[in-house]
């Protein structure tokens, strides 16, 4: 009796025992009813790492059975403990999978910073640790205004090597001006050797009347600026007496237009100024100066020379690829038809082409020189002229 006592209480143990096994346990046999994850999409940088964490029901199912896969490693990789790596910048889908259920997570990684403030796009500029060779990105997430009681460069890069991505939206606000007062604005100026390149963004630059020497975007010396596909600055929209400029160049500087950026209509200003040692590549793009009003002086481009005794120094536009048809640059060289007067210089070059694209008469045909009648200047065209020289597009005395 003893005996059989004793084997009872043995089968009562075991039976136990089994029974809370079966509480801590993943059953093989149980169905899952299904699957979640605690992100459905994920936005991530380059290196950044995020955990997903299932649930599955029922909860007798551990996370322990769940296999994970990615179906992008290039883009981003996926641990057996469902730890989400970035690699590279795409897309990829994370399939979490516990038996016959599933669940996905569309991981995007992205290295542009997104903003809709203008303090947001400050902050990003100013924590910018992009190279050269790798810019920061930063992409707008809506319409950008700038307020008049903004800093006189509402936005400075210095040293900074930034990529913006307007996302189809616009910047605007109140007056860009280069003038040195409390209440006039620029949007961007570049210093230090710094670049910036800027793409799918509209930049409207108001002028009020009578104002003077406004710009939008300063280049300064030994600095960079691409305008590249989806770029439009509309420099002005004032009255006949207001000087507007789109883009300032400075010395050492460069301005490079790509694919179908676009500057146009300039008041009695330019679209674009470019000092005696600024550089303008034209790999594509457009400056259009607008219809002339009451001054006639609306011009495209501006090239400034410097005149040292002899010595005459204007800047050169180099074209890298065939223009668009409705290409228009009315070209202003004020300071080098004033040295004619006293130096009388000969042919220089204006615009040159590359080892991979040779000018045509079609290209000198969308080059000519800015006829004023007014305010006692010269009469360009009356004095000079541009001619095709082999690749280059040459100014000459008539």
């Amino acid at each position: 009796m003893k005996q059989l006592r004793i084997f009872f209480l043995c089968l009562m143990a075991a039976t136990l025992a089994t029974a809370c096994g079966d509480d801590n346990n993943d059953d093989n046999s149980v169905p899952v009813e299904s699957i979640t994850l605690n992100h459905e999409t994920l936005t991530l940088k380059s290196g950044a790492t995020e955990t997903l964490v299932p649930t599955i029901v029922p909860d007798r199912v551990t996370a322990e059975s769940v296999v994970w896969s990615s179906d992008k490693t290039s883009v981003a990789t996926v641990s057996k403990d469902g730890l989400v790596t970035a690699v590279a910048e795409g897309t990829a889908t994370i399939t979490a999978t516990a038996r016959e259920k599933s669940a996905t997570c569309l991981v995007t990684v992205s290295n542009k910073t997104l903003v809709t403030t203008v303090a947001e796009l400050k902050t990003a500029i100013e924590t910018a640790d992009g190279t050269a060779d790798a810019p920061t990105q930063i992409i707008l997430g809506g319409y950008i205004w700038v307020a008049a009681d903004a800093e006189h460069f509402a936005f400075s890069i210095d040293g900074k090597h930034i990529a913006i991505d307007g996302g189809n939206n616009p910047i605007s606000g109140d007056n860009y001006s280069i003038s040195r007062t409390a209440s006039d604005k620029s949007l961007f100026e570049l210093i230090n050797g710094a670049s910036l390149k800027l793409t799918n963004l509209n930049i409207y630059g108001n002028a009020d009347t009578y104002s003077t020497n406004i710009a939008c975007i300063f280049v300064r010396a030994s600095c960079k600026l691409t305008l590249g596909n989806g770029f439009e600055l509309y420099s002005g929209d004032g009255n006949d007496n207001d000087q507007l400029i789109g883009i300032s160049v400075g010395d050492n500087a460069t301005l490079i237009m790509e694919g179908d950026a676009e500057i146009s209509n300039s008041i009695k200003g330019q679209e674009v100024l470019v000092a005696p040692t600024g550089i303008l590549q034209l790999k594509g793009g457009k400056i259009i100066a607008r219809e002339e009003g009451t001054y006639m002086s609306e011009r495209s481009l501006c090239l400034q020379a410097a005149i040292n005794g002899n010595q005459v120094t204007i800047p050169t536009v180099t074209v890298e690829n065939e223009l668009p048809a409705d290409s228009d640059f009315k070209l202003d060289l004020y300071d080098y038809v004033l040295s004619r007067f006293t130096v009388r210089p000969g042919a220089e070059t204006v615009v040159k082409g590359t080892d991979s694209y040779t000018l045509t008469d079609s290209d000198l045909m969308k080059f000519h020189l800015m006829t004023n009648t007014t305010g006692g200047m010269t009469y360009y065209d009356s004095y000079f002229e541009l001619y095709l020289d082999g690749n280059a597009i040459k100014i000459r005395a008539k």
